[in-house]
């Protein structure tokens, strides 16, 4: 199967408005979730179409992490999850405009954790936003968010 074609380019300004809302949400609640809770699971924010007179709705989508009967201790494997939550948005894509996955990965080359951020509009187009960090400081307790740096996204919902 080829890879279909990203059309991140030719968007409309409404369609880019949607992709940053979707981004920037996704970039906030992983952060937060990070601050309050030290760590989060991959989720999902998508944006459903706009009703007349109203403002789209966002909505936050998570699937809940496989347990190994043989060993309940195990890790929780956040690639399962993820392709989960693919699987889960490829079924209601007609329900979105557009969609971002959020996952915690490290950077090995820079021996850092980031927040990963793949956020994709049904009309072709899709990016990838990756921002390191850094656990809060011992005695003041604030966390270290780097600038956030942009790539191509590919596309997994829409294809």
């Amino acid at each position: 199967m080829s890879t279909p074609e990203n059309k991140i380019a030719e968007l409309d300004a409404a369609a880019q408005l949607e992709l940053n809302k979707v981004l920037g949400t996704a970039l906030g609640v992983a952060r937060e979730q990070l601050e309050e809770q030290g760590v989060f699971l991959p989720f999902a924010i998508a944006i459903e179409p706009a009703a007349e007179d109203a403002e789209p709705e966002l909505r936050l989508l998570a699937v809940q992490p496989t347990e190994d009967p043989e060993d309940p201790e195990a890790d929780i494997d956040a690639e399962v999850m993820m392709a989960d939550l693919v699987q889960l948005l490829q079924s209601q894509r007609d329900d979105f405009n557009a969609v971002a996955f959020v996952s915690d990965v490290t950077l090995l080359e820079e021996g850092k954790d980031a927040v990963h951020v793949v956020a994709e509009h049904r009309d072709g187009g899709a990016v990838a936003i990756v921002q390191p960090y850094t656990s809060p400081d011992p005695e003041t307790g604030e966390w270290d968010f780097s600038e956030p740096s942009a790539e191509t996204g590919e596309l997994q919902v829409w294809i």
